[in-house]
């Protein structure tokens, strides 16, 4: 089966050849790769465009833009680069306040995929600065935005965890609001999905994601492939998951 990981950012390391490697492993054909700022480490919007520029086929470009902090022109220079969508994560602010719709509404102009964060975030030593709390990146705050932008295309990490119920009824309710399943709580996802799905959240409406270091990209791939059949998905429904979902995002952006 052909694979796109719907979130997964540069390799720590900096080795995109063994990122490209374990991708062809894990049979991942398209990569949205995410910059993130500059508290996770060398995972810049720089190192993004680099791949983008080296590995064309692969890559995907989603550029970090910091809500409230950068200039909204951000956005048309990541445009003119050749991303494809925009990565926000660590707030300051909740999504939805009205200070950050000029960011959403020049990515709607340009056709740009939107990823948004939502849940939990991982811990860095620059929150205190920033002021980061995860409440800030609650799967709730994406309805306004799918509201007021409805040509605006939404990802949600990690189905929003620990908000996964809410995440579930956001996309059911709003059909431009996808959710990727990727992340460390990986378990958490699959039994809300196995009490939520087919209900609150369609299997059209589910990406799969890593958002994990190289050498784990074929663990993820198999966690997810072992666990949907269960939870009653047909080996269509698993191939919308794993590529056709994220492709048509592609197309449609």
């Amino acid at each position: 089966m052909k694979i796109i990981d719907a979130h997964v950012h540069p390799p720590a390391d900096g080795d995109l050849r063994k990122f490209v490697e374990e991708c062809e492993k894990a049979g991942i054909v398209k990569s949205f790769l995410c910059g993130l700022p500059s508290a996770f480490g060398n995972m810049g919007n720089d190192v993004v465009e680099r791949a983008l520029k080296e590995y064309p086929d692969l890559i995907v470009g989603f550029g970090y833009v910091d809500l409230g902090r950068d200039s909204v022109e951000i956005i048309d220079d990541l445009y003119a680069k050749g991303f494809t969508g925009l990565k926000f994560i660590g707030p300051p602010k909740p999504y939805d306040v009205d200070e950050y719709f000029p960011y959403y509404e020049r990515a709607e102009r340009y056709g740009m995929l939107t990823l948004f964060h939502t849940g939990i975030v991982a811990r860095t030593a620059a929150d205190k600065i920033r002021r980061v709390s995860s409440r800030n990146m609650r799967p709730v705050y994406l309805e306004t935005i799918a509201r007021s932008f409805p040509s605006l295309k939404i990802i949600g990490a990690h189905l929003g965890h620990p908000w996964c119920e809410e995440a579930s009824v956001v996309s059911f309710h709003n059909p431009n609001v996808f959710f990727d399943i990727s992340g460390g709580h990986t378990f958490y996802i699959a039994l809300t999905l196995r009490e939520r799905l087919f209900f609150d959240i369609k299997p059209s409406k589910i990406l799969f994601g890593s958002d994990a270091q190289p050498k784990d990209f074929l663990r993820c791939a198999h966690f997810w492939l072992t666990v949907l059949p269960q939870l009653g998905l047909s080996s269509e429904q698993i191939e919308e998951i794993f590529y056709r979902n994220a492709e048509n995002l592609i197309k449609k952006g």
